[in-house]
C-alpha cells in the first residue's frame, strides 16, 4: 500500500488518463488551427507588405522623376518649401521688447556718434554773424591730438569765408582752413584746443573709423549729421547696391547705394551697427535711385592728405580696370579710359573716351589704383605726360600728350 501510494503520488491516479488524453487532443487540434491561421496571415500579410515595398521604391523614383519634369510640378515642389518657411516665420517670436531694444541700441548709438559730431558756421565776408548769408552745417571730427581738432564738413568752401566749429552744441571756437576738395565737396578745418580745460578737451572725440569694404547688401546703417535738412538730425537706412571697381573720376572705387534719399541738399555721415563711421554722402544727381556713399577706406587717404594742407590732383577722366572680356577681344591692358569730364585737364589735351593709359609721368599705370596713386604724386599746375594707346579703326597706335594738373 505504501509503495503505491508513493507511485500515485507521483503520476496521479490512474483513473484520470483518458481526460489526460482528451485535453492532449484538444491542445494539438489548436495548435493546428492557429499554424492554418498563422499561415494564412502570413502569405496575405507577405503580400501586401511585398505590394508595399514595391509601392514604397516606386515613390522614390517618382520623387527623383518630379525633380526632371515640368515646372508646373517643380513650382509646387518650391510652393510647398515656401509654406514651410512661412510656417517656421510665424513661428518667430518677435516680440515688442525685441522691437524697443532693437530701437534702443540704435538710440544708443547714434547718441555716441553725436559727440563726435559738430556745428560749423560759415561766415560771409562783409556780412554780421546774425546775417542769413551765414551758413551752418554739421562736421565731423576727423582727428584729435592736445593741440588741434581736424574737422571735416561737406560744402562748398567759400573764398575769403570766416570758420567758427561749436563742439557739444556749447563750446564755440575758431577754425582755420586746411584743405579742400570744390569738386568733391570736402572741407577740412582745424581747432586749436589749447585754451580748453582737461575735462573739456576729453568731451571731444573723435569717430571711430570702421571699413567701408566690409559692407553687404542688406546691411542696417545709421545715418547722422543732417540727413533730414537740419542739424542734429538722424534717419536708418539700409545697404541696396553694392559692387566694387566701379569707374570713378580719377579713380576706382567701390559703389555703395543705400535705399533712403532724403532732403534735395542733405548731407551725412553713415555708420555700421557697431557704431563705426563707414561713409558719408553730399548731394546727388539722381536721388530716386538712392544715395550713393563715398566709402570712407576709398576716402581716407584723400582726407588725410587734405588735413595736412595738400590738394587733390585732378585730371578729369572716368576710369576703369581692363576686363577678362576686354582682354580677350584684344583691347591691350591699362587703364581704360570711359568718359572724359567737359572742361577738365584731360579734355583740354584732347584725351577722348576708350582711349587706354598706360603711362602717366613716366609710370606704368596698368590699374586704377596705379594710375589714382601716381595721380596724387602730382603738384598743381604741374605739366606730365600722358603716354596712352588710342584705336585709329584698324590698330592701337601710341600716342604722348602733355596734360596740366589741377586741383580738385
Amino acid at each position: 500500500m505504501e509503495e503505491h501510494f508513493i507511485r500515485e503520488k507521483i503520476v496521479g491516479p490512474k483513473g484520470k488518463w483518458k481526460k489526460r488524453l482528451k485535453k492532449a487532443v484538444l491542445i494539438l487540434l489548436s495548435g493546428g488551427l492557429f499554424g492554418i491561421a498563422a499561415a494564412f496571415s502570413f502569405f496575405f500579410l507577405g503580400k501586401r507588405l511585398s505590394q508595399g515595398e514595391a509601392e514604397q521604391a516606386k515613390e522614390s523614383i517618382a520623387l527623383v522623376e518630379e525633380s526632371t519634369e515640368a515646372a508646373s510640378e517643380s513650382t509646387a515642389e518650391t510652393e510647398a518649401i515656401e509654406d514651410v518657411v512661412q510656417s517656421e516665420l510665424q513661428k518667430f517670436d518677435f516680440s515688442v521688447s525685441s522691437y524697443d531694444s532693437l530701437m534702443s541700441n540704435a538710440k544708443t548709438l547714434i547718441s555716441e556718434g553725436e559727440k563726435s559730431l559738430v556745428e560749423v558756421s560759415i561766415h560771409t565776408p562783409g556780412e554780421d554773424s546774425l546775417s542769413e548769408a551765414n551758413q551752418h552745417c554739421t562736421g565731423v571730427i576727423l582727428k584729435k591730438t592736445k593741440e588741434e581738432a581736424v574737422i571735416l564738413f561737406l560744402e562748398e568752401a567759400k573764398a575769403g569765408a570766416g570758420y567758427e566749429v561749436t563742439f557739444n552744441r556749447e563750446k564755440k571756437l575758431p577754425a582755420t582752413l586746411r584743405g579742400k576738395s570744390g569738386r568733391d565737396r570736402w572741407v577740412v578745418l582745424t581747432v586749436e584746443l589749447s585754451s580748453l580745460t582737461d575735462k573739456e578737451w576729453e568731451k571731444i572725440q573723435e569717430m571711430p573709423r570702421g571699413n567701408s569694404r566690409l559692407l553687404q547688401k542688406g546691411d542696417t546703417v545709421l545715418l547722422l549729421g543732417s540727413p533730414l535738412g537740419q542739424a542734429y538730425s538722424s534717419a536708418l537706412s539700409t545697404i541696396g547696391v553694392l559692387s566694387y571697381d566701379k569707374a570713378s573720376e580719377d579713380r576706382v572705387g567701390e559703389e555703395i547705394k543705400m535705399q533712403f534719399s532724403g532732403e534735395e541738399n542733405s548731407t551725412a555721415f553713415v555708420l555700421n551697427t557697431k557704431g563705426e563711421w563707414v561713409g558719408f554722402y553730399t548731394e546727388a544727381e539722381d536721388r530716386k535711385a538712392g544715395r550713393q556713399i563715398i566709402g570712407i577706406s576709398d576716402a581716407l587717404e584723400s582726407l588725410e592728405r587734405l588735413s595736412n594742407g595738400g590738394i587733390l590732383p585732378y585730371f578729369g577722366v572716368k576710369i576703369q580696370n581692363s576686363s577678362k572680356t576686354m582682354k580677350e577681344l584684344g583691347i591691350p591692358e591699362g587703364v581704360y579710359v570711359t568718359e572724359v569730364v567737359e572742361d577738365s585737364p584731360a579734355y583740354s589735351v584732347g584725351i577722348l573716351p576708350g582711349d587706354i593709359i598706360i603711362k602717366l609721368n613716366g609710370k606704368s599705370v596698368d590699374t586704377g589704383k596705379a594710375f589714382q596713386d601716381t595721380l596724387q604724386e602730382q603738384a598743381e599746375g604741374a605739366v606730365v605726360p600722358v603716354e596712352l594707346l588710342r584705336y585709329n579703326g584698324k590698330e592701337y597706335v601710341e600716342l604722348v600728350l602733355s596734360c596740366p594738373i589741377q586741383a580738385r
